[in-house]
């Protein structure tokens, strides 16, 4: 009995750590928006309070080409002048959508759902639009799916809460069990505890991978057309030095970036993660950090 005490002992220390690093994912100007879908491809505008965001809504739904280069425009001056939150970056990638630009509607609606893991419209959007770019996204292993799902129900913040409610339940249920003297009433007491114990475990690795992808700045998307990345940080010479080909909206994870002088004419490179275990260098300028 000691020793599970000494284990819970732990996991509270565990628990009042993952807060902190949750609470920093909320978004800090999220507004309520109305949701328009369009029955043909699931992408709508919103409404939101401020001025520019109106007149980004107004342009957006006037529907012309023209209209939705203005409202990009627009949405964009209302995050450097009222900061970023879900619904914008939301608005805002469905304006990069009908403008054709599908790598920075993605990119704004991975921002989005950082910001509002568990919005389905969101999510259906960036489902919707990763559905059109050539290179197939990678589903990740079983554990990677996991997380994803469980950010759909909760967000980080939320699962750190359930994971705090459960182990003051847990310690409640083994005070119980050392102070009642009813020894059926004990064996109650102990195997609640003991599910409720690993259930909570469960919840804290969940509420710690979800932390993680929310807080995680080192992925990026493909801006260009194409791109051809390299064996080497330098442009490939002959096919010996060529890994691969990606094409606009495809996922990266950035590993590292080599120090370049600063010198316009150097093109600098970065090191990026592909599909898994695959590294190659890409042109810097090719790819955007989420």
């Amino acid at each position: 009995m000691k020793s599970i005490y000494r284990i819970l002992i732990s996991l509270s220390l565990l628990v009042a750590a993952i807060p902190v690093n949750a609470i920093e994912n909320e978004p800090a100007n999220d507004r309520s928006a109305t949701v328009q879908r369009n029955n043909a491809d699931s992408i709508a505008a919103s409404e939101s309070a401020t001025d520019l965001d109106r007149m980004a809504d107004e342009a957006y739904m006037r529907g012309a080409p023209q209209d939705y280069i203005e409202a990009i425009r627009l949405y964009n001056m209302a995050i450097e002048k009222d900061g970023s939150s879900a619904a914008i970056y939301y608005n805002l990638g469905n304006a990069y959508y009908r403008a054709d630009s599908l790598a920075k509607a993605i990119i704004c609606y991975e921002r989005a759902l950082r910001l509002n893991p568990t919005d389905k419209d969101i999510r259906a959007n960036l489902e919707f639009v990763n559905g059109k770019i050539i290179d197939a996204q990678p589903t990740g292993g079983i554990s990677n799916i996991i997380v994803e799902k469980s950010m759909q129900m909760l967000s980080p913040n939320g699962w750190a809460v359930v994971s705090i409610v459960l182990f003051v339940a847990v310690l409640l249920l083994t005070a119980g069990y050392i102070f009642s003297r009813n020894i059926r009433l004990r064996k109650v007491f102990f195997f609640i505890a003991l599910i409720l114990f690993i259930v909570n475990v469960i919840c804290i690795i969940i509420t710690i991978n979800a932390s993680s992808v929310a807080g995680d700045n080192n992925e990026a998307i493909v801006t260009a057309t194409s791109t051809q990345l390299s064996t080497s940080p330098s442009t490939p010479l002959d096919e010996s030095q060529k890994a691969m080909l990606l094409h606009e909206g495809s996922k990266v994870r950035v590993i590292r970036e080599l120090s370049t002088p600063n010198d316009p004419r150097v093109k600098k490179w970065i090191e990026v993660e592909v599909a898994g275990d695959n590294r190659a260098w890409i042109d810097a300028e090719a790819i955007e950090k989420i």
